[in-house]
């Protein structure tokens, strides 16, 4: 994955405070990163406190990074050129919508809300409470999530839902033909460590991590702790969580 530098811009930092219909707060960020509300036709900058509700998304510039908290408690940081939408908010779940670009997220602190946390993209959705992880969507349309803490249930996207069930039915129809008329080619073999479509849920564990490419074919396998800790958004985020965990939970 690709991981580039960033230069340290002006830092802004804010308290906390829920507003009535806030779902999330930008709580810090670095260099430029801008904000389209909801209905809005042009992109903003943000600001110190700035204020999420459904349908917010928010963008981070080349060198720029963002941090996000949730009225649940959860932290979720942006990398460099990623962007996030506020996709839903119920009474059950808070889904957040990862284009291109990589997030961290952690939810040591979740406060006790009954709340699922979700992050999605265009391929995989990440269901999580209580745990630390890192996700990325790459232009090759694949996600990837390692797990640093605790477990992340990995599952496919709607999207990905549909072009599954799309495709097994195109394979019934050439396995009737087959039967019934002539013979066709049998499946090709998966390249590589990829397994079959992420059809299900899978339990990723801390310590481990999981690919998942626009094909649906995904591979889960030991992560290299060491190798990734030296990455430079991962390392940034570990110091941040360093001092996250020294707050108090409000």
């Amino acid at each position: 994955m690709r991981r580039l530098a960033m230069i340290a811009a002006a830092v802004c930092m804010v308290v906390w405070t829920v507003g009535a219909e806030s779902v999330a707060k930008i709580t810090s960020f670095e260099g430029n990163v801008s904000i389209l509300k909801k209905g809005a036709a042009d992109w903003r900058d943000a600001k110190p406190g700035s204020a999420l509700e459904v349908g917010d998304q928010v963008y981070t510039r080349e060198e720029s990074f963002a941090e996000i908290r949730y009225a649940i408690g959860t932290v979720l940081r942006m990398d460099e050129k990623t962007k996030v939408t506020i996709e839903e908010s119920s009474e059950k779940t808070i889904r957040t919508k990862s284009g291109l670009g990589s997030v961290w997220v952690n939810m040591r602190k979740l406060i006790s809300s009954g709340k699922q946390f979700e992050v999605a993209t265009p391929t995989a959705v990440a269901a999580i409470r209580g745990t630390v992880f890192d996700f990325s969507y790459t232009p090759d349309s694949a996600t990837y999530v390692n797990v640093f803490e605790g477990k992340v249930a990995v599952g496919p996207s709607d999207s990905l839902k549909k072009q599954l069930d799309q495709e097994k039915k195109k394979e019934q129809k050439k396995e009737t033909v087959k039967k019934e008329h002539i013979e066709v080619p049998g499946p090709e073999e998966i390249p590589g460590p990829y397994e079959v479509s992420l059809e299900q849920w899978l339990t990723i564990v801390a310590g481990q991590k999981i690919s998942v490419r626009k094909d649906g074919k995904f591979a889960r396998e030991k992560m290299d702790m060491a190798a990734v800790q030296k990455e430079k958004f991962v390392k940034k985020n570990l110091e941040l969580d360093k001092e996250l965990m020294k707050e108090k939970v409000k």
